[in-house]
Order: structure tokens, then C-alpha cells, then sequence
């Protein structure tokens, strides 16, 4: 235990402490020694970090953490322990229990999240998508009777034609039907990473962060990165991230950068072929 708390001195450098947070670590101590738990019987169990743990001990946790994560861990740790977790939180958020919502937008060339449409958005919306159906219905329309008067007029004055003209009209459809062949193939859409080319992630951290990361749903590691760490993962199907500070982080995929836009948290940041985008 000695050895813990000198950890957790090093940890926080000279972060002060408030009276509500070291009173609220007190509590989480005392339950835990009296339940004769180590901390690392409790991070084992919790899937919380030591480092975390003894931060929320000690009354004083680190910069690294936003209050969102101090709260979902804070939250966690109380009720492994037996003790009232909305209790806790309020005495050491006083203003508020509840953790604020975060929404983090993703740049264009990346899967946005799905968001909800304002009601006008969708009338005018839907104005546009009735313009043109209507649109493309009436030039349907005239192209169908004005292919009717051609036909009529054509078989009036039809003539015959010999068998060397359909030849040679035969001949000039023929490169015609292989070029509008090659341009649908060109046009399929693509992946952004190819099937036959796994998914290969590098993390760079700029300063100390928080990171929770699965490959193919299965948790891989969570646990703080030291600045200057670059750690990699590859994935059959599907890489996830947890960031408590995204813009402690520069994200390559495949050798292409996911812009983060230095936002503060992300959650569910879920990496395809497809691309990237924010489950809800």
C-alpha cells in the first residue's frame, strides 16, 4: 500500500487537491482494505488501471483524465466496492452528478455519425426530392411519345436494307457496347481499405492519454500511453478506440491520417474499410 500511494505522488506532479476529491478517495480506501483487496486484485477485476485507481485514492487524479472518464470510473470503482456511486459522484462534483454529452465531428473524407434532421430540413428536403421525380417523370414522358412519332414516321419511309449495310452496322455497335462495358467497371465503388489488405493502425502520442483500443471486438489494451509512445495494431475486420484527449493523439490508417480536429474525448471511434465514424 505504501508503495501505491508513492506512485500516485509521482503521478500527479503538483496537481492540487480539493477537500470533496480527498475525502471521496478516503471512502474508496478504506472500503477497499476493509474488503482486504489489493490494487491489483481491484484493476484485474474492474479492468480500471492501477494508475487510475490510486489517482482516485489519493484525492487528486491526473491531468490526463477529463472529468467525463474521472466520473465513468469513479462511478465503476463505488459499486465494485458496495458503496453508493450517485452518493460519491455528487459529493465530488458538487454542481452536477451527471457527465455532459460530448459530440465529436469527424472531417468529410471520414464516416460522419449519424445525426437526427430538423423538421424543416426535411419538408424542404422533400420538396426537392418531389421537384425532381416530377422532373425526371415528365422528360420520361416526352422521350417515350416523342420515340413513338420516330417509329411512325420511320416506318412510312423505311427502306430496305441490304445485308453488307447491317454488317457494317453490326461491326460499328460492336466497339460501342465494349466501351460503355469498361466505363460501368470503372465506376464501382471501392473500399477504402482493400479486402485483401489488413487494417493497420499506429497511435502517436503527443502527451500522456488514456487509451482503450479493441481489435475485431476483442480489447487489446486500456491503460495510459506515455508521450512519445507509438503503438500499432492490425485488425481482420474492425479496429475501436476510446480517447480520454483525442488531441493528445495523431491517428494513421494504413498509412493515412485520421484528422481528429483536437477534439477532447472521443468514444466508439470505430475503424473499417469503409472508413471511420463514431458509433452511437
Amino acid at each position: 500500500m505504501e508503495n501505491n500511494n508513492k506512485g500516485s505522488e509521482s503521478v500527479h506532479g503538483g496537481a492540487s487537491r480539493s477537500p470533496a476529491a480527498v475525502s471521496v478517495g478516503k471512502r474508496l480506501k478504506e472500503a477497499r482494505e476493509k474488503k482486504s483487496l489489493t490494487i491489483e486484485q481491484v484493476q484485474k477485476q474492474t479492468k480500471i488501471h492501477s494508475t487510475v485507481l490510486v489517482e482516485l485514492e489519493d484525492g487528486r487524479p491526473s491531468d490526463t483524465l477529463t472529468d467525463t472518464y474521472i466520473r465513468s470510473f469513479l462511478k465503476k470503482y463505488a459499486q465494485f466496492l458496495g458503496l453508493n456511486s450517485a452518493e460519491l459522484l455528487k459529493e465530488y462534483f458538487p454542481a452536477s452528478a451527471e457527465s455532459p454529452a460530448v459530440s465529436v465531428p469527424i472531417r468529410d473524407v471520414v464516416l460522419p455519425k449519424d445525426a437526427g434532421t430538423p423538421p424543416k430540413l426535411f419538408y424542404i428536403t422533400g420538396l426537392a426530392v418531389a421537384a425532381i421525380v416530377s422532373l425526371m417523370l415528365f422528360v420520361f414522358i416526352v422521350g417515350k411519345v416523342a420515340n413513338v412519332i420516330n417509329k411512325a414516321r420511320s416506318s412510312g419511309q423505311r427502306k430496305p436494307v441490304s445485308s453488307a449495310a447491317k454488317s457494317k452496322a453490326a461491326k460499328k455497335a460492336a466497339p460501342i457496347q465494349k466501351k460503355k462495358a469498361a466505363v460501368n467497371t470503372r465506376t464501382e465503388a471501392k473500399d477504402l481499405v482493400p479486402k485483401t489488405t489488413p487494417l493497420a493502425l499506429e497511435i502517436r502520442v503527443k502527451e500522456g492519454v488514456l487509451v482503450t483500443l479493441k481489435r475485431d471486438g476483442i480489447v487489446q489494451f486500456s491503460r495510459v500511453l506515455p508521450a512519445g509512445t507509438v503503438e500499432k495494431a492490425t485488425a481482420n475486420n474492425s479496429i475501436e478506440l476510446d480517447i480520454a484527449k483525442a488531441g493528445s493523439v495523431d491517428l494513421l490508417l494504413n498509412d493515412r491520417s485520421i484528422d481528429l480536429r483536437g477534439k477532447n474525448v472521443i468514444k466508439g471511434l470505430e475503424i473499417t474499410r469503409k472508413g471511420v465514424r463514431i458509433k452511437k
